[in-house]
């Protein structure tokens, strides 16, 4: 597995044409989504803003996202083209169209850079595949056995096999995969996610309460979680860890779920319906990253229970603000949090309790944990992935510039 420490590993270089520009081929279509969608909205254009004017790319994306891409490229000239096209990852779409349509489009050197699984088949050049974790396999809180584990385990198979190299965004999240596939051991790479610039933008307390007031949020009296509800994120645990403490009168804080899809706050609302309905829960649908800023640094801190993560972005995130971060010891969440967080049991809503009522009582425990987390969170940043992809790109045959001989772009 090549990771900071040995970056070396067995690729074998695909023959260059100095004579073409290189295209890389980057597979956008996700861009909406959750979890990968952030991970493609704050890498794509740290990539095409630290790419060297010998690369061309190419985007493929769904219609529905032209003001969302506009925005993360508003100057991305004639160096950057997109694909618009309907197919679905999962579609048949992926196998047939997409190929026959690089074939027309594309000439020269091309890498196709896609951030999840499955790639599509018969691709015209070498693929660099982002696997975020080997999740799916296990299916919290018991080994997978169902259909959707078994069909997932085949398409990373059948996809990691094809492409040139695998990239996973934490060490915790590699010895995942290769526990499940260690025949992949040559090809993994560890690329960590970052954060978007918009979580460094400072913002005033007196302009953070207005926005939270405009959002019907009481600032600083708040928990937040981000995410959504599967398996593995254990929100039903601090929902009703949540729920203990309210009933014995321990806190007064309410608890904001952000960032979850409609259908996932219905089945929240079906299952703690008093508790939503008198505002002790509460939610935000996904938003901006400048809204989701503003809900982190009105919240007395971020919690984030999950009983397996490839790499955690909202602890991140909440990092940078300056929200305090109350998380479980497991996955990759120490890996990434550090010696920034409060810790606790995912699997004992005693222990969970107990690192909330610390983190709500001890105002020094949540300054320090404001200072290392600007710290630990600067040691993620998108520009940082963006260079490490582009080496990658180099050593498949996409060729970048003699030092001193860039052009302008």
């Amino acid at each position: 597995m090549a990771t900071d420490e040995s970056p070396a590993d067995p690729l074998k270089p695909y023959p260059r044409r100095s004579d073409t520009m290189a295209w890389i081929v980057f597979d956008a279509r996700k861009i909406r989504d959750y979890g990968v969608g952030t991970h493609i909205q704050g890498l794509l254009p740290a990539l095409v803003r630290q790419a060297p004017p010998s690369l061309r790319w190419l985007v493929l994306a769904p219609p529905g996202a032209r003001s969302l891409l506009a925005s993360l490229l508003p100057d991305r000239g004639p160096a950057v083209r997109v694909l618009w096209t309907r197919a679905r990852p999962f579609g048949l779409g992926t196998h047939i169209e997409i190929p026959w349509r690089l074939r027309n489009q594309v000439e020269g050197p091309c890498v196709f850079h896609a951030p999840y699984f499955p790639l599509p088949i018969a691709l015209p050049c070498p693929a660099v595949l982002t696997l975020h974790d080997a999740i799916l396999l296990e299916v919290w809180p018991r080994p997978a056995r169902t259909w959707v584990a078994r069909l997932a385990r085949r398409l990373i198979a059948w996809s990691a096999e094809r492409a040139a190299c695998v990239v996973t965004v934490s060490q915790t999240a590699a010895r995942q995969i290769l526990h499940h596939f260690p025949w992949l051991a040559d090809k993994v790479h560890v690329i960590p996610n970052g954060v978007h610039p918009v979580f460094w933008t400072p913002v005033a307390a007196d302009e953070v309460e207005r926005q939270c007031r405009a959002l019907g949020l009481p600032p600083g009296e708040y928990f937040l979680y981000v995410g959504n509800d599967k398996p593995h994120k254990n929100l039903p645990r601090l929902i009703e860890t949540c729920i203990e403490l309210w009933r014995q009168r321990a806190i007064s804080h309410r608890l904001v779920l952000a960032g979850m899809p409609p259908a996932a706050w219905r089945r929240i609302v079906r299952r703690y319906y008093s508790w939503t309905q008198l505002g002790w829960i509460r939610w935000l649908p996904y938003g901006d990253f400048e809204t989701l800023r503003t809900v982190y640094a009105g919240a007395v801190a971020l919690v984030q229970p999950s009983l397996d993560e490839g790499f955690g972005l909202p602890v991140v995130e909440a990092m940078a603000v300056g929200t305090p971060v109350v998380c479980s010891r497991a996955g990759a969440l120490p890996e990434v949090a550090g010696d920034a967080a409060v810790y606790f049991d995912p699997t004992d809503s005693a222990d969970m309790a107990r690192a909330i009522l610390q983190t709500l009582a001890d105002e020094s425990l949540r300054a320090a944990c404001r200072e290392r987390g600007r710290r630990r969170a600067a040691q993620f940043r998108w520009g940082d992935a963006a260079e490490r992809f582009l080496e990658l790109y180099d050593r498949l045959g996409v060729p970048r510039p003699v030092p001193g001989t860039e052009a302008t772009r």
